[in-house]
């Protein structure tokens, strides 16, 4: 249904592939924030000699990210972050992982990417968090 959406009213997914070339797992469940979610398209500065205002040329490249993503730790067996981010990408010639969202209303953003990094937040007093951070590795795009 179109319209706004809500934490508590979306129907948001959100999908990651559990290793390069894995298995592309719901971890909905697991994530508190997700942020970056910014598609853009590089502009050149390409004003002539004489011209008083600034114009801007794309150049054809998109940049998408880094998509931070974190959450409470959880070591559920396939699904739970520790299982799908735990180990950051190494392999310059590995596959790539599928990033996948969908905010409500049926729209999905897609994006294969990278695992940069994975990392545990412990605080005293306070719930054991992880933070993951994606970043792109082909065209991003709404569907």
């Amino acid at each position: 249904m179109a319209g706004k959406y809500g934490s508590a009213s979306s129907t948001t997914m959100i999908q990651y592939d559990d290793g390069p070339g894995g298995t592309l797992r719901n971890v909905t469940a697991h994530v508190l924030t997700i942020g970056g979610l910014k598609i853009e398209q590089i502009n050149e500065e390409n004003s002539p000699f004489g011209q008083a205002y600034e114009s801007n040329t794309p150049v054809g490249k998109q940049k998408f990210g880094p998509v931070v993503i974190e959450g409470n730790w959880d070591t559920t067996a396939t699904t739970g972050p520790h299982a799908v981010f735990g180990t950051p990408d190494s392999d310059p010639n590995g596959t790539l992982r599928t990033l996948t969202i969908t905010p409500g209303d049926s729209k999905t953003l897609t994006c294969e990417t990278r695992l940069q990094d994975y990392e545990l937040i412990l605080t005293d007093g306070k719930l054991t968090r992880y933070r993951a951070t994606v970043v792109q590795a082909g065209l991003a795009a709404w569907s």
